[in-house]
């Protein structure tokens, strides 16, 4: 059991190394524009807009733009709790544990937080809609604080609350083991906490300890800021070189359910679209042929789009762009080589 002990405590203190040095990782210049440069841009992105880009962001290989695309989530919408808790995942992942606490807090309730972290309130307390990340989110980034009798409430609540003998409670033993490790507190059995650990999942080694994103394509309003944007590589000014792409910013779906707008809902019709220097879509073309009679009801609905335009030189552009899926057998689909580069960046340390 000896040898647990001192890989539990060199897990914790690798996981706080690369918590601190990831979000310290400066981004390279890529093709999107960050936060400060869509925040008051003619296509103001919607609350949607900023989660999705945001969490996938911070996913990859640029996480400074990620964090403040999610700061711009929560001030734009405090009251959205997909949001907030997004927001204080990535804090949390980034090394900044007082704000991250701060969000998790916000998003539990503040009343409610006292109360578990100072004992007054047990998992029996809790109702089934709290939500058992946020509550092992809260007491990871307590830990990281050096509050370990508040961290070990938290724990045992959040391991109450999931189930005490489920996997995901072998996640909270396994802290507390480090707890006890680190701390050196006498009131914590490190190794009893990992005998625990190891009996509910035999793998907890490898297991994630942090409270994951949620899946933004689980999402349907979140959905449709994930789908491909390119530059159209039959229609792309050549002369033209674009410091950044268009980016939807706020997607409406189709009034009608015609099978054509049905596909471009579902993302499964691929259109051109001349996106303005001013976020409005000026023209639309499918890549695919459809019925005459659905040319206008298709311009009609990507008309209510709105984008962040392009930018080029520093200004606001116009550019011709490809949305939506690629399907291999589409005319006029591009090979991967001729397709513009949505991220440059290298993977972050």
């Amino acid at each position: 059991m000896g040898h647990w002990t001192q890989a539990g405590g060199a897990l914790s203190a690798a996981l706080r190394v690369a918590l601190v040095v990831a979000v310290l990782a400066a981004p390279a210049a890529g093709v999107f524009p960050s936060s400060e440069q869509t925040t008051d841009a003619p296509g103001d992105p919607s609350v949607e807009a900023f989660l999705a880009r945001g969490i996938t962001r911070f996913k990859g290989s640029e996480m400074r733009a990620g964090l403040a695309d999610l700061r711009s989530a929560v001030r734009l919408e405090p009251a959205h709790a997909l949001a907030r808790k997004s927001l204080a995942i990535a804090l949390l992942r980034a090394g900044r544990f007082g704000e991250a606490e701060a969000e998790f807090t916000v998003g539990l309730g503040e009343e409610r937080t006292l109360a578990l972290s100072s004992g007054r309130l047990s998992s029996a307390d809790l109702s089934d809609s709290t939500d058992a990340d946020a509550l092992l989110g809260l007491a990871t980034s307590v830990q990281f604080q050096e509050r370990a009798r508040e961290a070990e409430r938290l724990y045992r609540t959040y391991a109450d609350l999931v189930g005490a003998m489920s996997k995901d409670a072998g996640r909270a033993y396994f802290r507390l083991h480090e707890l006890a490790t680190e701390s050196g507190v006498e009131w914590l059995d490190a190794e009893a906490e990992l005998a625990k650990a190891l009996a509910v999942d035999p793998d907890v080694r490898s297991a994630t300890l942090l409270p994951a994103f949620t899946d933004p394509t689980t999402h349907p309003e979140l959905e449709p800021y994930l789908r491909p944007i390119e530059l159209s590589g039959s229609r792309v000014d050549t002369t033209v070189e674009y410091d950044t792409l268009p980016l939807l910013s706020r997607w409406a779906a189709p009034a009608d359910t015609s099978e054509t707008l049905l596909a471009l809902a579902q993302g499964t019709l691929r259109v051109e679209i001349l996106v303005g220097a001013d976020g409005f879509p000026d023209e639309v073309i499918p890549v695919t042929p459809v019925a005459d009679e659905e040319l206008t009801p298709l311009t009609s609905a990507v008309g209510a789009w709105r984008f962040t335009p392009a930018r080029a030189a520093g200004e606001d552009a116009p550019a011709w762009i490809l949305f939506g899926e690629a399907d291999d057998g589409e005319p006029g689909a591009q090979e991967p080589d001729d397709q513009e580069p949505h991220d440059q960046e290298a993977d972050a340390p």
